[in-house]
């Protein structure tokens, strides 16, 4: 028989007791300007997600999914369900693809931790500091989770691990929000998270749109949880780590619990948003350095490059997280927007060309000119790149063969990824499609004085 003590230490409860001290503990100023950045950069992205492909089919389906009146989404004058806007603004958010964590983690954490944790403190009336402590233990449990799963190196591909692990980080986000009393009810708020996790990695190969719904249907998940979990409900609490449970079910490695309580008990408070990273560009996170190269080269080498006839071959070495990824490794023929944001070949090619990658470069997957430049282009990794992808590192290396024998060279170490002022001034561009500056601007210091807000939801997102 198992004795209290040992249920005391199951991977879901030691997650409730973290998500306990974030609720209460010190938060460092590094963490709550890190969580001020991250709210700027998902409210810029529901903005720019409504100009995108997406915008018009969830607005439709938000007008049909209505409910009751509890928070509002962007893009319509009706106010929604607290589920129906977190299910819009998460899959609006992501349709931009933005943030980023670790490696070992996954991306677009921020859209359903963000997404949920609004929604309810429109419906409950949180204040700003409730909203920080909800964003700190989303982004939280979703780095624990990330690395437990995908650490060992061993995680099936099938799965999309944004999705896999987006119910637990929203869950543990509005647990912390309005954090209950008991350790049993973070309890099974989590584990409800858990069974209502999915997302099948299919769309990678035929350009579908479903990638954007897995992150609005773990936002939704994490609010159902949430409610269910407060009402009692018996669950086992052995979910993640238990016979038959998560990692099993996702054929991990068997170090997964280790590598979840040592994340627990050896990092501080905060150390999931802290890790996140602003993509510069409008692409998958394994495409991002290549595509930063091809944007400067573009920059640096005009005219040289104009005439695309002069380039006998491009060669790319990359990472072979890059290279193993669903979609990535892609010459074409591409089949969609989803296709061009993941292929590493278009990502290349199309910022060469338009020396940009954005939203509308993205959809211009038949271009001649582009299409004729990925031809060219071979795509390979080496040793060394795998020692710096095992650092969480993502190195990256583009060589341009010309007709005349001139070959140039660029290499980035990294992604160059988003400072805080850069990421601002995104917002303020993306933003200005609805407020206008002076609006826009004091948007930006409640995000940043988010702590002295006493009605989050209203005076994030009402004017």
């Amino acid at each position: 028989m198992t004795s209290r003590a040992e249920k005391k230490q199951t991977l879901t409860r030691l997650a409730a007791r973290r998500l306990k001290q974030i609720s209460s503990g010190e938060l460092s100023t590094e963490v709550r300007e890190k969580v001020s950045l991250c709210l700027l950069d998902f409210l810029g992205a529901c903005q720019a997600g409504l100009g995108g492909e997406l915008g018009v089919p969830l607005l439709k389906y938000a007008e049909l999914h209505a409910g009751k009146p509890e928070a509002f989404v962007f893009g319509s004058d009706k106010a929604m369900s607290a589920e129906t806007a977190a299910f819009i603004h998460a899959a609006l958010s992501n349709s931009t693809v933005r943030d980023d964590m670790h490696l070992d983690s996954c991306a677009h954490i921020g859209s359903m931790v963000i997404a949920s944790s609004l929604a309810l403190a429109q419906r409950d009336g949180w204040t700003g500091e409730q909203l920080i402590r909800a964003i700190v233990g989303g982004y939280e449990m979703g780095a624990v989770l990330g690395y437990s799963i995908r650490g060992g190196g061993q995680f099936n591909t099938h799965f999309r691990s944004t999705a896999l692990i987006g119910s637990f980080a929203a869950a543990g986000a509005l647990s912390t929000g309005k954090i209950p009393d008991d350790e049993d009810t973070i309890m099974r708020i989590l584990c409800f998270a858990i069974n209502m996790v999915c997302g099948i990695n299919a769309w990678a190969h035929t350009g579908g749109r479903e990638i954007y719904i897995h992150n609005g249907s773990a936002s939704v998940a994490a609010i159902t949880s949430y409610d269910l979990g407060r009402t009692g409900i018996f669950v086992s609490d052995v979910v993640l780590e238990g016979k038959d449970g998560y990692f099993e079910a996702l054929g991990v490695d068997s170090n997964a619990s280790n590598r979840f309580k040592s994340w627990i008990e050896s990092s501080p408070l905060g150390r999931g948003i802290l890790e996140t990273h602003f993509k510069p560009a409008s692409c998958c996170n394994f495409t991002q350095a290549s595509t930063a190269i091809a944007l400067k080269m573009h920059k640096d080498l005009d005219p040289k490059i104009s005439n695309v006839d002069d380039i006998a071959k491009i060669h790319v070495t990359t990472t072979p997280g890059a290279l193993a990824y669903p979609g990535c490794d892609n010459a074409g023929p591409l089949v969609s927007e989803s296709s061009g944001k993941l292929s590493i070949q278009f990502g290349i090619c199309a910022a060469l060309v338009f020396g940009r990658f954005d939203d509308d470069t993205s959809r211009r997957i038949d271009n001649p000119i582009v299409n004729s430049l990925m031809r060219k282009m071979s795509v390979t990794t080496d040793p060394e790149f795998e020692k710096s992808y095992n650092k969480g590192l993502q190195p990256a290396k583009i060589e341009i063969f010309f007709k005349d024998g001139t070959v140039v060279v660029e290499a980035v170490p990294d992604v160059p990824w988003l400072d805080g002022p850069a990421v601002t001034e995104r917002f303020l561009q993306e933003i200005s499609r609805w407020l206008p500056l002076e609006r826009a601007q004091k948007l930006v210091s409640r995000c940043q004085h988010l702590e002295t807000v006493t009605d989050a939801g209203r005076e994030l997102l009402v004017f």
